[in-house]
């Protein structure tokens, strides 16, 4: 009996031990592995294996006693099962990390040294008149306090969202780490979660686990991998202490040998290791930090890996940051030189006092260090950081459970998922519905006029046997919560991490089922209860602690079910001399071609000659046919003194090797002795609801999915067709859908031209299924991939997103995915790809915006800088400091926030050639730059004659001018915003009306979709007017006319008509341009040959395969091979080489024009188009691939 509980244990609260309450401790226990060690356990446990159960307080059989007491005393000397975690770091950590910026740390000495000196010119000097003689106030000192309050508050909001980032991704952790087990405590066998695993537990393991403790083994046998921590790649062959105790005793009686020696027995399981094959249980003896994997994973910790676009947007924002200082650099020389001109003899400044020449210097200093600010795009990382975390919170809502960030991103530019069938387009709730037992039919169907399975009328062997193979050989178990829902040996029940999850309109877990295990044997043993009498006092557990009920007298061998062998069989040993049975169940038509007789209703049998095959064939086909999983049942008899008999022992001496014990399959002409069919059954797994609704959205996404099934060709052909994966004039095509072992057997070019129609792949092993995954991704394809099973792991790890099934899945598939389903749900995967899309979609749209500030900010700080002769920024530093605010991180939390709609599906995936920024933002960013700057511009240079008619103004009216073009600057970020809310979806669109769609230029479509949005943009808002009402000196503002904030909202809104027009352009258009002179010069340039990566990792530019037309003019494909597309690699960073730049650019115009004048227009367009992005690239971001011709050279 089983209970399933799914709660941490309110005792384990990960203590350090405080007393000794077990006669061990726990430096004793970690003796026995670490190294393992037979003579350690010899010793210390007198060389018997109940000192060892006694010391532990356990029953070998029954496990712990059920005592909460006796569990708390154990979590108190032996800890719990759960690694102490990393704590978020505080607010305050984060806000002091945040301070140690450097150029925040240079800004805010300058500040200090400016609010000294502006103390100094109000206290310390004698105080200055107007010409009307009235006192002038000193308020110098407010610029200091001013921008160091404003340092402040972009450190403190930065730390706000770094703390909330913290916070979200450790619930994640907590989420991807827990896992169920199944441990025995007063005698019945419990689900419960990996924490509340306690020293003494017995645990029960099987193919597919990773040891979450260190154990001892006591019953049953294993092969186990310890190479992830011992290094060894050989299998480890583990056997019962007991046993291996014996051994040892038999042979080193003068104990002179230990484990390592070659045949020393191993009884000791590690934690981490994976169990490659059998089943057994064990006694845990170290949990959490005290076990060696523990010990292993604290040693270990380390920060989490970046994910490649963390990568890329780093590398963007180091380029944008050179470019950032050598602006400034550039700036401050000019402006010094400027005030060193001034200050000398006959200068402007010559007569002022020493404090107010140190004044305007740090006012030149703070103005440079305030544009390297503003240039520093912190908000890049920050938006994929924000994005990433938002993301995979959500995602864990719709049953994705998200264990490597990378994958969330990836997801986005998936082209192919390789789905399995069970579990994942299926409900994995399957029932027996047909069948063929000893020649007797039944069909559970409703609308059936056949006899139901609990009207079969067979002989008294035939259901022996049968329920024998199906009780015995299996090793799903019953679950006592349908009858008892609150077992009392556990607390009540707390919700887990799965019952949060959606699932259609419900959330949490369906009723739970009346058997725990494989679906396929639970529904085997759902029909043995029905049909076969497994009920009373033949229920499941009593069969199996009392199998002499069957005639049974021992289980001589168990061979687990494997994915690659398609079958799972037990040997029993009957009453008497020489008799074993070997029972044996799987795929139908494996085992039935090993079937050399079968079974009739009499319980007599016959040979299976060609008219019995065609018979049994044909039923299987039938069944198929009905999209039913078959499944044959049959036995074989040796007449053996001792088990195994020699001619089937392979490695190990002690078991009958699987593959030679089942052989091959027969030839029915011959009297070869095989295998006693005696039947064959139907089990119906449903399509999930919205299955085919799914995989229509893949589709509908340019995402193609492939069905990759252990079930035979029929079965699998009509569930695809259900699933929409296939269509009925698929079924006619021998390349729509294949046989594992004949896909196999393919050469590499015969793989590569079937691949691109494969949809479903039947009879697959693990293996094809990674040969396929190996196919598509070297075709280009960006491969999801689902996998349950532990041979899975090299499909999953190969894929570029490996999904594993969180219910179904073994251990170590879960390992070896990047994404948990925890629902095993195929709609589950359609949801990743829209939130990866989202997530792509949504640094896409910051970038466009924080580009567009970054370009207009700059350059209108350096200009208005330059041409005033004091070099006073029409954006002073306080001014700046509230931009790069909005523009790094209420942008990045108002655009990185936003939910996936089904629009996304709407778009092609990107694949491998996914740019990070394409012609249509830049086109908008270079658009809307342009419009910021023309209106900001005539408001600063020609307000005067705007508002006052005249140049000649006061400096108060100037004053008030360069308020007005703060504000307008402002307004124009803010309607930006909106207009940001969309990327361009009329990418590929060459015509105006084919652009004006709603979807495209509505940018106020899903209004309500994003809170965060809206939030935000209410505070930008709300904070640019009371800045404008009560900034007063520290902002610099003087109050506005009702005439002047008309003017600042009205240029602002500008940037809404004005986007729509920008949208409305078709890419094309905007390189008709340039003309070919021009575009010789920003061939150049755009190619970067002044510029050359550090000494990282080189960047690998390959062919793009789009504009065929134009790959043969050499002028476009060099420049198409050197800035379009960037594939393999991540530009590391550039440095500026002055020396290259002057001989490059002279051999540039050395060379034949004749690249250039011999292509038509349309290649002088073409080409064009490729420059846009990198020109503004280049002079804005610093960052491009290294040419092709470069890297040769190199």
């Amino acid at each position: 009996m089983v209970t399933r509980r799914s709660t941490v244990k309110s005792f384990i609260t990960g203590q350090k031990p405080v007393q000794n309450y077990f006669p061990i401790t726990t430096d004793e226990l970690t003796g026995i592995h670490d190294p393992k060690s037979m003579l350690f356990f010899q010793k210390r446990f007198q060389n018997d294996a109940q000192n060892f159960y006694d010391a532990l307080g356990t029953n070998k059989n029954s496990g712990l006693d059920p005592s909460l007491p006796d569990l708390d005393k154990r979590v108190n000397q032996f800890g719990a099962n759960k690694l102490p975690e990393r704590k978020p770091k505080s607010f305050f950590q984060l806000a002091w990390e945040a301070m140690h910026d450097q150029v925040l740390i240079i800004l805010t000495v300058a500040a200090i040294v400016s609010l000294a000196l502006g103390l100094y010119e109000t206290f310390g000097q004698p105080p200055e008149h107007d010409e009307e003689g009235n006192e002038i106030p000193q308020v110098q000192w407010v610029d200091g306090v001013a921008i160091i309050a404003a340092v402040l508050i972009v450190v403190l909001v930065g730390a706000a969202n770094d703390y909330q980032k913290e916070l979200q991704f450790a619930k994640l952790n907590a989420k991807k780490n827990d896992r169920e087990i199944i441990v025995v405590r007063g005698g019945q066998e419990l689900v419960v979660s990996i924490y509340d695993l306690l020293v003494g537990d017995i645990l029960n393991i099987q193919t597919g686990d990773i040891m979450p403790a260190d154990a001892v083994l006591i019953s049953g046998s294993c092969e186990c991998d310890e190479s992830a921590l011992t290094g060894e790649s050989n299998t480890i062959k583990k056997l019962p202490i007991e046993t291996a105790l014996a051994q040892y005793n038999e042979k080193f009686p003068d104990r002179d040998a230990d484990i390592g020696t070659k045949g020393v027995p191993d009884a000791f399981l590690i934690s981490g290791s994976t169990v490659l094959s059998g089943l057994g249980t064990c006694i845990v003896t170290a949990v959490g930090e005290n076990s060696i994997n523990g010990r292993t994973m604290m040693a270990l910790k380390v920060e989490p890996e970046e994910t490649p676009m963390q990568v890329r947007l780093n590398n963007l924002a180091n380029g944008i940051t050179k470019y950032g200082f050598l602006a400034a650099i550039i700036l401050f020389i000019i402006l010094f030189f400027r005030f060193i001109a001034k200050i000398v003899k006959g200068g402007d400044y010559y007569d002022l006092p020493g404090a107010e020449k140190g004044s305007r210097f740090l006012d030149i200093l703070i103005t440079a260090i305030t544009i390297v600010v503003v240039a520093i795009p912190e908000g890049l990382p920050l938006a994929v950081t924000l994005a990433l975390a938002f993301a995979t919170t959500r995602m864990a809502k719709d049953a994705n459970l998200v264990r490597v960030l990378r994958a969330c991103e990836i997801m986005g530019g998936a082209t192919a998922v390789c789905s399995d069938k069970t579990g994942t387009l299926t409900e994995n709730r399957m029932r027996v519905v047909n069948g063929n037992i000893s020649d007797k039919e039944f069909d559970d169907n409703t609308t059936s006029t056949i006899s139901t399975s609990n009207e079969l009328q067979l002989s008294e062997d035939t259901t022996c046997n049968v329920l024998t193979n199906i009780a015995l050989n299996s090793t799903a178990f019953e679950n006592n919560e349908r009858d008892n829902p609150e077992n009392p040996l556990l607390p009540p029940k707390k919700k887990h991490w799965w019952s949060k999850m959606k699932k259609g309109d419900e959330f949490g877990k369906p009723e739970p089922d009346a058997f725990l295990g494989s679906k396929t044997e639970v529904a085997l043993l759902l029909l043995a209860e029905k049909s076969f009498g497994m009920t009373g006092s033949k229920n499941l557990a009593t069969l199996r602690s009392n199998p002499s009920i069957l005639g049974v007298e021992s289980i001589a061998q168990v061979i687990p079910f494997e994915s690659s062998r398609k079958w799972g069989g037990i040997v029993v040993k009957y009453p008497g001399e020489n008799k074993y049975r070997l029972f044996v169940k799987g795929a139908s038509e494996l085992v039935f071609a090993r079937c050399s007789t079968k079974t009739t209703s009499d319980g007599s049998m016959i040979p299976v000659d060609s008219s019995v095959d065609s018979q049994v064939s044909d039923k299987i086909t039938a069944y198929a046919k009905m999209a039913l999983r078959t499944i044959s049942l049959a036995h074989r008899d040796f007449d053996v003194p001792s088990w195994p008999p020699k001619q089937f022992i392979g490695q190990n001496p002690a078991e009958a090797d699987p593959n030679l014990l089942l052989g091959e399959p027969l030839d029915r002409s011959s009297n070869s002795e095989g295998l006693v069919l005696d039947g064959i059954v139907g089990i119906k797994d449903p399509l999930r609801e919205g299955v085919r609704e799914a995989v229509g959205q893949c589709k509908r996404a340019g995402v193609r999915v492939r069905m990759v099934t252990g079930d035979n060709v029929i079965t699998a052909k009509a569930i695809s067709v259900n699933a929409g994966i296939m269509s009925e004039t698929d079924l006619d095509d021998p390349h729509a859908c294949m046989e594992g072992p004949a896909f196999r057997k393919l050469t590499k070019s015969e793989r590569n031209k079937i691949v691109p129609k494969l949809k479903v792949l039947a009879r697959s092993s693990p293996e094809d299924k990674r040969i396929l995954v190996e196919t598509l991704k070297k075709q280009g394809e960006v491969v999801a991939v689902t996998g349950d099973g532990t041979n899975d792991a090299p499909a999953l790890k190969l894929a570029d997103v490996g999904f594993s099934m969180g219910i179904a899945g073994t251990e170590v598939a879960r390992e070896a995915s990047d994404i948990i389903l925890m629902t095993d749900d195929f709609a589950a995967i359609v949801s990743a790809i829209k939130w990866g899309r989202c997530v792509s979609t949504s640094i896409k749209k910051f970038i466009q915006f924080q580009l567009t500030v970054n370009i207009t900010a700059v350059v209108l700080t350096f200009v208005s800088a330059l041409v005033d002769t004091d070099g006073h920024s029409v954006l002073t530093a306080v001014q700046l400091l509230w931009i790069n605010l909005i523009m790094d991180t209420l942008a990045a939390l108002a655009l990185a926030t936003d939910k996936p709609d089904d629009s996304v599906l709407d778009r092609k995936p990107e694949g491998r050639s996914k740019t990070l920024i394409s012609v249509s933002m830049w086109k908008m960013i270079i658009g809307q730059a342009s419009l910021q700057l023309i209106i900001t511009f005539v408001l600063y240079f020609a307000g005067g004659k705007i508002f006052h008619g005249s140049d000649d103004i006061t400096d108060h009216q100037q004053q008030q001018l360069n308020a007005l073009t703060f504000n307008t600057f402002v307004w124009l970020q803010f309607f930006k915003l909106w207009v940001t809310r969309k990327l361009d979806e009329g990418d590929g669109i060459e015509t105006v009306r084919g652009r004006m769609t709603a979807n495209n230029l509505n940018f106020f479509e899903h209004f309500f979709r994003n809170w965060w949005f809206l939030g935000i943009a209410f505070i930008i808002a709300g904070a640019q007017v009371m800045i404008m009402f009560v900034g007063g000196t520290a902002f610099s503002i003087v109050r506005q006319t009702p005439a002047q904030w008309g003017v600042a909202i009205i240029c602002g809104m500008l940037a809404l008509p004005w986007g729509i027009v920008i949208r409305l352009i078709p890419d094309s258009w905007v390189i008709r341009i340039f003309p070919t002179r021009l575009y010789k010069v920003i061939a150049y340039v755009a190619s970067f040959q002044f510029l050359r990566f550090g000494k990282k990792r080189r960047v690998y530019l390959e062919e793009e395969e789009e504009g065929l037309m134009y790959s043969k003019v050499p002028a476009f494909k060099k420049t198409r091979d050197d800035i379009i597309y960037v594939r393999g690699g991540d530009a590391e960073g550039s440095t500026l080489n002055p020396v290259n730049l002057y001989h490059r650019w002279r051999e540039s115009f050395s060379h034949s024009e004749s690249d250039i004048e011999t292509g038509s227009t349309d290649f002088h367009a073409l080409s064009a188009l490729t420059m846009v992005p990198t020109v503004v690239g280049g002079a804005v971001a610093g960052w491009s691939p290294l040419a092709s011709s470069a890297e040769k050279e190199n």
